[in-house]
């Protein structure tokens, strides 16, 4: 009977240290799986600033090139300046614009490394909805970029 009691404490206590460590195992691996989404997330946010960068960069080309056609455009080219100076005002929003999206993305990746922030699952799903809505803008932004640039190379060359 001795032995018998012995025996079930025994096995209550392996019982109990095998539930700890597997319940630790998953915590560990549901740690890991969320450490490895917050890492892609940070991946996905640093493409999408390179991208604003590179947007911001090729606005600002393109409203120097803009400048340098307008002054090189005859007097008498009215119609020609007057796009020419619509177009630099809208490539000169355009840049703000993209430096104010990086600035946001760059905020979401400091609230990505929150801890707190990202362990409540409701917050990480508003946080990956954010991530999308900024990847869709960021490519509407170079799609407008790029159809921008194609404006600017139009006007003048009728001439």
């Amino acid at each position: 009977m001795k032995n018998r009691t012995a025996l079930i404490k025994g096995l209550v206590v392996a019982g109990l240290v095998l539930g700890l460590s597997l319940a630790s195992f998953a915590q560990n691996a549901a740690q890991q799986q969320q450490l490895q989404q917050q890492q892609q997330q940070m991946l996905r946010i640093q493409n999408m600033v390179q991208a604003m960068t590179k947007v911001m960069e090729r606005a600002q080309n393109m409203v120097r090139n803009l400048e340098q056609k307008l002054q090189n455009l005859p007097e008498n080219a009215v119609r020609a300046q007057e796009q020419h100076r619509n177009l630099t005002h809208m490539g000169e929003a355009m840049e703000k614009v993209a430096e104010n999206m990086k600035q946001n993305m760059e905020m979401l990746q400091e609230m990505i490394q929150n801890r707190e922030l990202t362990q409540n699952k409701q917050m990480t799903k508003y946080m990956n909805q954010l991530q999308n809505r900024f990847d869709k803008v960021s490519g509407e932004m170079q799609e407008m970029l790029t159809i921008m640039e194609r404006i600017s190379n139009q006007i003048g060359a009728d001439k």
